[in-house]
């Protein structure tokens, strides 16, 4: 039976919901999300974490350049706060971060040389135009993963796919609580994206980073490489995304083309309709891929090690109940078809975490996280409680 609830929050509706299944309810709860400084809105969340640095353990959130005053940022959530948030409820950020340049930016630029001059200028700019709130473009962050540093001794560093007009993957030192919200620029990876591939808005490239183990070893999802209608060179591609796997080395993203090419086909076989993207990825405790197929509206969950893909989770047809209508005033009354969701984390309890970047139609910005609980993010199904005991360890 359908236990539904709609209370009035900061002018929007909320909703929650408890789906019985087989002795566990699945439970689908909703968030609005604040930023710590001044409590705003935060907008277009386009990137996703669960993790571990240093002392800190919780959610990680990057935005896109469209944010407004989220723009180019990052927040952290702690798994306390997430733990004591009743559904429907504001959850403020714990912290929120900007990117800053290296101290020395000219010795950087050399380290990094391999990155390419025009893309390292464009790179500087946009940080010091998102760090300083001035005029032009911002960071456009897309994605965001803890992972070990490429270089030696390997320490656990943040790293963040930056797009337009560059897919980049940028490695972030942070800094401890007691020195503030600092997150450094200590490493730059050029992902070459091909031009044919790109959309005009040149928007396409990176769009989701989870770790692969190794240091300085990542999985990546690229959104599109082609148009899914008649039209040879639109705004955006909603057709033919790329998966990978890539090792990271100074200045550029080394591809492993025969790993990439195997998940790459695997996923395309997935596609249902005319529009299949990859919007969002995220490593469960198991080692498996979820990765978010955005405009198909689905989750994919994926073996990398067997390159074996399969639809794991409907995202409008969650036991019957359709996100769409879940979230249809929340955080404020949606016009388009689908909600799109651009962020994707599963919790040491095997929670599954979602937060939304409004689509440009909407005619609003701030994002809304969302909690899925009883989905069995270890079983080959999608709709069954998870009976596993959380034993792995997690980063």
């Amino acid at each position: 039976m359908l236990i539904f609830y709609r209370c009035v929050l900061a002018g929007a509706w909320c909703a929650f919901f408890s789906l019985p299944t087989g002795g566990k309810d699945v439970r689908i709860d909703c968030y609005r999300l604040l930023a710590p400084e001044a409590e705003h809105d935060i907008e277009q969340a386009s990137g996703l974490h669960y993790g571990r640095l240093g002392d800190r353990v919780g959610l990680w959130m990057v935005c896109d350049r469209n944010g407004g005053r989220s723009a180019g940022k990052m927040y952290y959530f702690s798994a306390g706060k997430l733990a004591h948030s009743d559904s429907g409820s504001n959850i403020t950020a714990d912290e929120v971060f900007l990117i800053q340049p290296p101290d020395d930016w000219d010795g950087f630029a050399r380290e990094y040389a391999d990155a390419g001059e025009v893309l390292l200028a464009e790179l500087y700019r946009q940080i010091m135009a998102t760090h300083k709130g001035a005029d032009g473009p911002k960071l456009d962050l897309e994605a965001v993963t803890i992972a070990p540093s490429p270089e030696p001794p390997h320490e656990p560093r943040v790293f963040v796919a930056v797009e337009q007009p560059y897919s980049t993957v940028l490695e972030l030192a942070l800094s401890n609580r007691k020195e503030g919200a600092v997150a450094r620029l200590v490493g730059v990876y050029a992902y070459d994206c091909i031009d044919e591939e790109q959309g005009r808005d040149f928007n396409d490239g990176l769009e989701g980073l989870a770790p692969a183990g190794g240091p300085g070893e990542l999985y990546w999802a690229e959104e599109g490489t082609c148009s899914h209608t008649s039209e040879a060179k639109p705004q955006l591609m909603f057709r033919n995304p790329r998966l990978g796997r890539a090792r990271l080395v100074k200045g550029r993203m080394v591809v492993d083309r025969v790993a990439s090419e195997a998940l790459t086909a695997a996923v395309r076989a997935q596609r249902q309709g005319a529009m299949q993207t990859l919007n969002a990825l995220a490593m469960t405790p198991d080692g498996r891929l979820l990765a978010v197929d955005r405009n198909g509206g689905w989750i994919l969950r994926i073996d990398p090690r067997t390159s074996v893909v399969t639809r794991w989770l409907n995202l409008y047809d969650i036991q019957g109940h359709n996100l769409r209508e879940i979230l249809a005033d929340f955080p404020a009354p949606r016009r388009m078809p689908y909600i799109s969701i651009e962020g994707v984390a599963v919790d040491r309890a095997g929670d599954l975490w979602l937060v939304d970047d409004p689509a440009m139609p909407e005619n609003f910005r701030a994002s809304c996280l969302i909690r899925i609980r009883g989905l069995n993010v270890y079983g080959e199904g999608g709709h069954g409680p998870s009976s596993r005991p959380d034993t792995t360890p997690y980063p």
